[in-house]
């Protein structure tokens, strides 16, 4: 233990870096060691039974890392300990809950020092703070398009992401109407292709592939009509699922208010309904193999029925 700064309570001179110090195992007070030698007893004896303890006259100096406090939004270390806000970006640092609704002030800091916008704005029904809330992950990105959407009317930005993955994308961000409509049309437009791709593994019956082979040409014409249609539509979502994306949210937040008949929004539901949901990728994943399996052996029992019409 540190006592640099504090008196021996013996001889009343200060401690020193490198002076060995005797600490009474009664009541904790300090000693020079030859001075306690020299009274072969603690110089408080006075507080010996009475459960006293001593006390420091000096605050015991905090570590680098107790001193510093990290700012929540830049992530820089502020010191000394009661700073109230970052002196790089000037987000709050006593408190990440906001005053009446749950919402983080820092969120405001974000939203006035990265982005520029004013938290308050109405965007529609609900204010930019309660639509970055909802949005929770990826504000940097989400937020300057809403806005252009909502100033200007645009409908249309690019989302590489859903472009890729439609129905992750869609799955992820809780929005399961368009990731089962993405699913199901997939499934149908990856038909053709899947009955070619059958048909090469040898799965179907001897008439099931004379059917097939005597209807090729019209299955590849159509394998290459539902293969364009594919890209197509994923072009589509792509160009329109920021604008999706935005009215998915302000319509959850008018829905939250009417159901609570406030104004403000409770940070607990909106997280709840909004952000992204990653486990939501595994089901969409099993909800397509599940469709797909069921799609083989509609066409199976299709093929099946033409073959010996």
């Amino acid at each position: 233990m540190n006592f640099i700064g504090e008196k021996c309570v013996c001889c009343g001179k200060i401690f020193a870096d490198g002076d060995d110090v005797v600490v009474c195992p009664e009541c904790g007070s300090p000693h020079h060691r030859e001075c306690y030698k020299k009274e072969n007893r603690c110089a408080n004896i006075a507080l010996h039974g009475t459960g006293e303890k001593w006390k420091r006259a000096v605050v015991e100096e905090k570590t680098e890392t107790e001193e510093k406090k990290e700012c929540p939004v830049c992530k820089f270390p502020n010191n000394p300990v009661d700073a109230e806000k970052c002196i790089v970006c000037g987000a709050g640092l006593e408190s990440n809950e906001s005053h009446e609704n749950g919402i983080p002030e820092n969120e405001d800091i974000h939203l006035n020092h990265s982005v520029g916008f004013n938290p308050d704005e109405d965007m529609g029904g609900a204010t930019l703070r309660e639509v970055s809330m909802f949005v929770g992950t990826n504000t940097f990105y989400y937020i300057p398009v809403f806005k252009r959407m909502k100033d200007i009317g645009s409908k249309i930005s690019f989302n590489f992401s859903c472009f890729i993955f439609p129905s992750f994308y869609f799955a992820n961000r809780k929005m399961w109407l368009w990731a089962i409509i993405y699913t199901f049309i997939s499934v149908l437009l990856n038909l053709p292709a899947s009955v070619m791709i059958m048909a090469e593994s040898g799965v179907f019956t001897e008439n099931m592939l004379n059917f097939i082979y005597e209807n090729q040409g019209f299955i590849e014409s159509l394998e290459s009509i539902c293969g364009w249609g594919s890209w197509f539509i994923r072009l589509l979502l792509c160009l329109f699922a920021n604008w999706i994306y935005f009215r998915f949210a302000m319509k959850n937040l008018k829905r939250i208010k009417m159901h609570n008949r406030n104004e403000s929004v409770n940070l607990n539901i909106v997280t709840a309904v909004g952000g992204v949901k990653p486990m939501n990728i595994i089901i969409i994943t099993l909800i397509t193999l599940s469709l797909s399996l069921i799609s083989m052996v509609g066409i199976t029992m299709f093929l099946n029925i033409m073959s010996v019409a």
